[in-house]
């Protein structure tokens, strides 16, 4: 089954219907595309140019995004080396392939940027996903979770969660590199629990440096290493067994030495964050956004993902009593801990949703993780199988299991396929249920969406109920929206500042965002949307993505007759940040949210009464108070 599964991967990526470039010297959206043709001019220039200044293979071979320039006066280019590092060896081997088959009279071009070049370097994508979930297997036998539950759980998460696409469609992203480095670092750390012999921290810290090397967030998995030795530490009152957790984060940190130069080399510093120093906002998590979602969370887009981190907190809490390995429970809870740290990094970074990106895909580190959790769960579940129902037949265990996981691998199968052929994920995504799914997966799905919304945004979407006072579904189309989302590397020169956007609430898609108070229909004012506030209090939300106050100007009219006014009061979280008396003219309010990251509720209080002059008047006759329109957003000077 597993082979099935590995070589169905190796097919996808086969059949990616790429074209080679034409001419070779221009950028296309090929199989190094977005991040991945950053990935691959890097490990182009240390294979070609023995060095690290790309901004020759930027100007021969595309700058699609016109990278800025640096402190140093080089080409920013974001990505960390470590990916380019391990993948340097393959594209000499793929560049002795292109000479030998120009032998033959292939006249492949041998500058290396070409589709020959590419395909061999990042088929290894696809051996990385394979690694991963193979090593998981292995760990998953030491746990004693049972052949077909680890089988099961392996093929589950190769086929249905990121992972899938990002060693198949788009195996250029270092993705699938970075689920292989963290489970072998993982795997190594899970079969020799235990072991205190001074060259096991040594190679712990190799493996957890290569990981460091590929993505910086994989450090946060030392905390396993950490936990272990802990623990044995508190268990026989010696604290010198911490210092192989220190000697292992000693060589983690030198290896980490060759991305360091390159830092200096482009930003004029050995530490820096290259996006600039908005990127991370390390006192502002948005963990129910980075993991339920709509707008690639983590575990609503991959529920296999969401049933892999329940197992693991059912292998802390029973893994013993269901006749697991006597290691369970600390492998299952520091594997637990290092998703958390794992969460809390994606959570503070400026773009949570990963920008372009299927699912979460900065989560493929967790890999290995949910393969273990996931066949702890199978494992509870025939444990909890066996003795309710001792007599059902092992097949019809096996098909419900099959049949159950099944449906969420082909789901996610079915959005893979939407991508192929170099379309970018992030874009154009049907909603979570049901219209661009065919009948067969969203028949089931449909009763299921009406009843609470998309079952893997939850709790998140109770939570947003209940405090808004809405519907389970509301947030499913709500939330993952901001009124103003600068460019990613505003924050380097400081221009995020001079953004401006428009927030129009009031028209007729913006009632996701509208609570309470309002008239059920959008108008129009000449060119101007608006609705009338019903209400006394009318409430609408104003997401904000920064973590500082926004300038609001609010178009307001009220129901007055010529030359008569109103006063309004507008709130924001309950403070009162404007009071004013407003005509049946349109007049501008302007005032400033106080800071707060996400949803500000904004409360325009104003007493309703029969129509009499100013705006149009309500279509079903109602009594108004003021007629709102949309909101201009900037950032205050």
């Amino acid at each position: 089954m597993l082979c099935t599964a590995a070589l169905a991967v190796a097919v996808m990526y086969c059949s990616n219907d790429n074209v080679d470039p034409n001419p070779h010297t221009s950028y296309r959206p090929q199989l190094a595309r977005g991040d991945g043709h950053m990935h691959f001019l890097i490990t182009r220039s240390l294979v070609f140019d023995h060095d690290l200044d790309v901004d020759n293979d930027l100007e021969q071979f595309g700058d699609p995004w016109n990278q800025p320039r640096t402190v140093t006066g080089r080409k920013n280019v974001m990505q960390q080396i470590g990916p380019s590092l391990i993948w340097a060896p393959l594209l000499a081997v793929a560049h002795g392939c292109a000479v030998v088959a120009n032998a033959f009279g292939a006249d492949i071009p041998t500058h290396g940027y070409t589709l020959f070049h590419q395909r061999i370097l990042f088929a290894s994508s696809v051996v990385f996903a394979w690694l991963a979930v193979a090593l998981a297997i292995a760990v998953a036998r030491r746990l004693a979770i049972g052949r077909w539950a680890a089988t099961y759980a392996a093929v589950a998460v190769l086929l249905g969660t990121t992972i899938t696409y990002y060693s198949t469609y788009m195996p250029a992203y270092a993705h699938a590199m970075d689920a292989a480095a963290c489970a072998i670092f993982l795997a190594r750390w899970a079969l020799t629990i235990g072991d205190l012999r001074w060259r096991r921290a040594i190679e712990l810290g190799v493996w957890l440096g290569i990981a460091g090397m590929v993505r910086i967030q994989d450090w946060a998995f030392g905390i396993v290493l950490a936990m272990e030795l802990a623990m044995l530490a508190w268990r026989g009152r010696d604290v010198r067994v911490l210092l192989r957790g220190v000697v292992a984060l000693a060589i983690a940190v030198a290896m980490f030495a060759p991305q360091l130069y390159e830092w200096k080399q482009m930003y004029g510093s050995y530490l820096t964050t290259p996006q600039g120093p908005g990127q991370m906002r390390y006192a502002h998590p948005e963990f129910l956004e980075l993991l339920f979602s709509p707008r690639d969370g983590w575990l609503s887009s991959h529920p296999i993902a969401y049933f892999g981190t329940l197992g693991l907190a059912i292998g802390v809490w029973r893994g013993p009593r269901l006749g697991l390995g006597p290691h369970v429970r600390l492998v299952c809870g520091a594997l637990l801990a290092g998703i958390a740290l794992q969460v809390y990094v994606n959570a503070v970074t400026f773009e949570w949703w990963s920008a372009a990106s299927f699912g979460q895909r900065r989560m493929a580190s967790s890999t290995l993780p949910l393969v273990i959790g996931l066949g702890v769960l199978l494992a509870a579940a025939g444990h909890v199988a066996r003795r309710v129902a001792p007599r059902v037949p092992t097949w019809a265990v096996h098909a419900i299991a099959v049949v159950g996981l099944g449906y969420f691998v082909a789901w996610n199968l079915v959005e893979v396929s939407w991508l192929r052929g170099g379309r970018a994920a992030g874009h154009d995504r049907g909603p979570t249920c049901c219209d661009d799914m065919p009948a067969w997966l969203a028949v089931p799905a449909r009763p299921v969406y009406a009843a609470i919304g998309n079952p893997f945004e939850l709790p998140a979407s109770a939570y947003f109920a209940v405090r808004y006072d809405v519907s389970l579904q509301r947030w499913d189309v709500a939330n993952g929206q901001y009124a103003l989302v600068p460019g990613v590397l505003g924050y380097i020169d400081g221009s995020y500042r001079r953004e401006t956007a428009t927030w129009n609430w009031t028209a007729t898609g913006g009632w996701p965002w509208l609570l309470s108070g309002w008239d059920a229909t959008a108008q129009k004012d000449g060119s101007r949307t608006f609705r009338w506030t019903t209400q006394q209090v009318a409430e609408g939300l104003l997401p904000t993505l920064m973590p500082e106050p926004h300038r609001v100007t609010m178009p307001i009219a009220a129901n007055v007759a010529a030359g008569q006014t109103v006063e309004v009061v507008v709130r924001c979280n309950g403070a009162e940040v404007a009071r004013t008396q407003v005509g049946p003219t349109w007049t501008s309010v302007t005032f400033d949210t106080d800071g707060t990251l996400g949803d500000n509720v904004i409360a325009i209080e104003a007493a309703p009464r029969p129509y009499a002059h100013g705006p149009p008047a309500p279509k079903d006759g109602a009594e108004v108070a003021v007629a709102v329109g949309p909101l201009r957003v900037t950032l205050p000077p």
